[in-house]
């Protein structure tokens, strides 16, 4: 039985149509890989050179009787996955035109990296020898290819810098360097940077031999890489700013639907509250008064407690401390204590007569249980619920009343900062804790309550809420009276003072 004929390849594409599928996939993706790689080379010598490029292919052309065996062993070694696999090929099918044609494109990859990255340990970095190649090809070049390679440079050189900033990214690149770079010389590789005009003006470079251009090129492809890590790294950066925004979106209509679930269930016990007067306030007409301290009258007696008390206060002590400064801090912190005081005793007595009212309003009939009861009947009850409802308002406000001299008395005992053995100090220092206590606890009280505000050293002067204590200044020293507030985050119904900072 005779030798089969083997079938006869023209080109190395038809080898990988031909053959391809014999070997595994990884092998055939690498040889492919390589050979694309050679084209682009021949590609760009075949536009830049193209003297030099139809020699080289006619030699190889006229030879190619002389193939595979007249390779090299730097030809073999310098694209081995391709070459393994058109050997494999060659066990096959007759590759007699196709050897020429592989020796021409790994001959043309040689002749333009006569110095390839791989042959050093990692590319020095400590001299650049792009801006000298510029330099040199300065007058070689037309204005606008030259600044537009120039500009590249500085944007690469950015890019480097940014990614540095990256640890994760900047140990990437220092793994690579180890490894020789290899990741550089793969970009100098890509057709995709073989129209950049720094890019054209290396390579125009290296073929005039220009000093220094070989490592401007492993420079070049070094930059690069990096700019390619900083764009993965900004493209991976945004797609989890992405996700968070989907996510942040998702939460807020969830927070939302609960909102408004939260709202249907306020108004509906509302209605349902309403409808029983659990919540009605009394009428014009009703028996109720109320003898609170307007919020008015709280501004006016908050403003002359500093004017008076405290400035007496602070005077008379100028004998026992003559530090300006601690006077003003201990006039401050008083106010300020008795303002928490009065706060937290306030909250605790509203909770207990909430407590109370509500008890005993469960143990009364609402109006419709009234009627419901009395049908066919005559009532002998006097006082009707919502009489009742708003008596019991009445009691509440009336007890905070009478609780201030006991809140006084408890403050007093409580509060032992401010003591001195002068009778006529410590009838003012009595005097204005008097006063701290009365105005704190008229604040307190108030429906809905009012607060005070100090603000902290360092913070900026607003003259919106504060006056200037003496001097004039930006930045607040010392809090030397609060200001008054119609309630929390409200408006200011009455300034404070503050002692700036002397610059």
């Amino acid at each position: 039985m005779g030798t089969r004929e083997q079938k006869k390849i023209f080109t190395i594409a038809d080898v990988f149509k031909a053959f391809g599928k014999n070997v595994d996939e990884n092998h055939y993706h690498q040889a492919y890989t390589q050979y694309k790689t050679l084209c682009d080379h021949a590609r760009y010598l075949a536009k830049k050179d193209t003297e030099t490029h139809d020699y080289l292919k006619s030699y190889y052309e006229e030879n190619e009787e002389n193939y595979p065996g007249c390779l090299s062993d730097d030809q073999k070694q310098t694209c081995l996955p391709l070459y393994d696999f058109l050997c494999s090929a060659g066990a096959v099918l007759d590759l007699t035109n196709v050897w020429p044609t592989y020796v021409f494109l790994v001959e043309v990859f040689n002749r333009q990296n006569k110095t390839t990255i791989k042959t050093k340990p990692h590319i020095d970095k400590s001299e650049e020898f792009i801006p000298d190649v510029l330099q040199c090809m300065k007058s070689a070049m037309n204005v606008e290819t030259w600044n537009a390679a120039h500009a590249e440079y500085k944007n690469l050189l950015k890019d480097e810098e940014k990614m540095k900033q990256i640890p994760d990214r900047a140990r990437e690149k220092e793994l690579w360097a180890l490894s020789g770079d290899v990741a550089a010389q793969k970009f100098l590789d890509n057709i995709e940077y073989m129209d950049n005009a720094l890019y054209l003006l290396i390579k125009e470079a290296m073929m005039k031999n220009i000093n220094g251009s070989q490592t401007a090129w492993c420079q070049y492809g070094s930059l690069l890489h990096s700019s390619e890590l900083l764009k993965r790294e900004e493209e991976q950066t945004a797609r989890r700013f992405e996700r968070e925004i989907v996510d942040l979106q998702d939460k807020c209509k969830e927070l939302a639907q609960q909102n408004e679930i939260k709202s249907r269930k306020i108004e509906e016990l509302t209605e349902r509250l309403e409808g029983t007067s659990l919540v009605k306030e009394p009428s014009e007409n009703s028996v109720c008064t109320t003898n609170l301290t307007p919020a008015s009258d709280v501004e006016e007696i908050f403003s002359k407690l500093y004017d008076k008390e405290w400035t007496e206060l602070f005077n008379s002590l100028e004998s026992e401390v003559e530090d300006e400064r601690e006077r003003i801090i201990k006039l401050c912190e008083c106010v300020k204590k008795a303002f928490q005081f009065c706060k937290e005793e306030s909250e605790k007595q509203l909770n207990k007569l909430h407590t109370i009212t509500t008890e005993i309003l469960s143990l009364c009939s609402t109006p419709e249980e009234e009627n419901e009861d009395c049908q066919g009947e005559e009532q002998n009850s006097n006082i009707s619920f919502s009489d009742l409802n708003s008596h019991l308002l009445e009691i509440k406000k009336q007890c905070l009343l009478m609780s201030l001299s006991k809140i006084r008395l408890m403050f007093k005992k409580s509060y032992t900062l401010m003591k001195t053995d002068n009778e006529a100090i410590q009838r003012n220092i009595e005097a204005y804790l008097a006063g701290c206590i009365n105005v704190c606890w008229s604040m307190c009280i108030q429906d809905p309550p009012m607060t005070i505000l100090t603000p902290e050293k360092g913070n900026s002067v607003d003259t919106n809420m504060f006056n200037l204590y003496k001097t004039e200044g930006g930045v607040v020293d010392l809090c030397v009276w609060p200001a008054l507030l119609r309630c929390e985050k409200g408006d200011v119904v009455c300034k404070g003072c503050v002692l700036p900072q002397i610059i």
